[in-house]
Formats: C-alpha cells, structure tokens, sequence
C-alpha cells in the first residue's frame, strides 16, 4: 500500500508540481513564452501542440472506457476517425461565425487556426452530428445516449488540456486584477484600453482547473450509467462553469449589451437541467 501511495505521488504529484512552477515562473513575467518555434523550415506553433496533445488525451481515454459502454475498441477508433475531423471543422465554424465581421474583412484569417479561435459550443454540436452519422454508418446497436456518455468524459480531459493553448498564445485571459495568482501579459498581448495594465485573471486556468474538477465528479460522483446522465451531467455542470467564468473574461464577443457565450451557456444550463432530470425520471432513479 505505501509504494503504491508513494508511485502514485511520483506520477501525479512530480509533474504537477512542475507545472505549477512553471505557471508561476510566467505568471509573474520571468519567463515570456514564445508563440511558435522553427524545425527546418517549418514554423511549429505551440498552440497547435497543445491542441494536438488534447485531442489525444481525449482519444486515448474514450478509446480505454469504450468497453463500459458496450463497444470495442476499435469501434472507439473508427468513430474517432469520424468525430476528430468533423468536430474540429464545427470548432472553428462556430469562432468564425461568432466574430464574422472581423473574418468578411480577413477572409484568410478564418483559416489560420494557430492563432487561437476553436469553440467547445462548436466541438460540441459536431460531435454528436458526427456520432449520429457514424452509428448509422457502422450499424451500432448502442443508443445514441450511450455514446454521447462515452463521449463527454474524453472531451472534458480533452478541454483541461486544451485551454493551456491560450496559455501560449496569452489569450483567454480576463480583467486586470491584483490577486496573488494574477498573470503577467505582455504588452504586444494586451488589448485597447488595458495597455498600462501588466497582470489579468489566468482565465485560461480557471476554467482548465474547473473542468478537471467536473471530469472527477462524472467519472467517479456519477454512479449510476443509466443513458444520458454523463452527457447532460456534463453539458449542466460545465455550462454552468463558463456562465460563471465569462463575466471576467476580457475578449468576450458581445451581442449588444449581452455576452454572447454566457447567454449560449445559460441556455446549455436549462437543457443540461431538463435532459438530466428526464433521463433519470424516466429511469426511475435519482438525479446524481
């Protein structure tokens, strides 16, 4: 029992340790992190790194607890052929939409994805369009609820990784603040209006931190499997996070006097609710 305390100390603990240092080390502006680096004669950004480590870590794990939920892995790796490509285009649809009288005047700028703009909302509907489409392709026998349950853990995992992307690309932060844990942007990174102000709310981190903590809440608070509740569990909890979160985000798209996001949010919230209490409702156990 005390070694496997002490590997499972090594294993988490070390590297979070680490990272911890290293988010101290930027926050307080003694390291300024670059955007992109050289390999011959291509320019790697770090942002699709991080990017491309988030949707691995999302696959690795649907493709490890597919058998919980009825289904192989290799049937985990074909829908994934169909989710990544087709989730990825939604992702970025949605961003470009959301901010189009910027992209009508910089039409080629909708397709320069390293520099930041991939919309969870958008992931989101492309993953159960693509789900939808695939079980029809591959003839599954499983619900449609029960794949969106399989799917909702690996795009948790997969959006704590994700949001260290805007880390590098020093995006996604929020307002000037004091707090101990405040995060140092350089002044090439600030927008209009905040030019004298040097730290924000590690935004990025806040909702990175959150995700995490609803992963552990769906993978082990939620006991009962019955079809839906990881899903609408997951669109209910995080969707009350970013409503949360959005009021100190700093680049929130406005319709009007109203963020944007915060009202798609509020609107997720309502049917996370619903969704979750019918299923459970219907299945006659109660709400987790």
């Amino acid at each position: 029992m005390a070694l496997k305390t002490t590997q499972k100390i090594i294993v988490y603990g070390l590297p979070a340790c680490l990272l911890a240092w290293f988010l101290m080390l930027v926050f307080s502006g003694q390291i300024i992190l670059p955007q992109s680096f050289r390999a011959g004669f291509l320019e790697i950004h770090y942002y699709g790194i991080v990017m491309a480590l988030a949707v691995l870590a999302g696959f690795l794990y649907a493709s490890k607890t597919s058998a919980k939920f009825g289904f192989t892995r290799e049937q985990a790796e074909n829908l994934s052929l169909w989710l990544i490509p087709i989730a990825f285009v939604f992702a970025r649809g949605y961003h470009v939409a959301s901010s189009w009288e910027y992209y009508l005047q910089h039409p080629a700028d909708a397709f320069k994805v390293w520099q930041g703009g991939l919309s969870i909302y958008g992931a989101v509907v492309g993953g159960v369009f693509a789900l939808v489409l695939a079980r029809k392709f591959f003839k599954l026998k499983t619900s449609i609820l029960n794949l969106l349950d399989w799917l909702a853990p690996a795009v948790l995992l997969g959006q704590v990784v994700g949001r260290f992307g805007n880390f590098f690309n020093y995006e996604a932060f929020g307002y000037p603040t004091s707090l101990p844990w405040k995060m140092f942007v350089p002044a090439a990174f600030r927008p209009a209006g905040f030019e004298a102000q040097a730290f924000y709310h590690p935004w990025f981190l806040y909702e990175s931190l959150g995700n995490f903590l609803i992963f552990l809440a769906l993978t082990r608070g939620f006991k009962s499997q019955k079809p839906g509740s990881l899903f609408f569990g997951y669109i209910l909890l995080y969707n009350t996070l970013r409503f949360c979160l959005e009021f100190i985000r700093i680049d929130s798209v406005f319709i009007g006097s109203f963020r944007q996001n915060a009202v798609v949010s509020l609107g997720l919230v309502l049917i996370g609710a619903v969704g979750l209490a019918v299923s459970n409702k219907k299945q006659n156990v109660p709400i987790p």
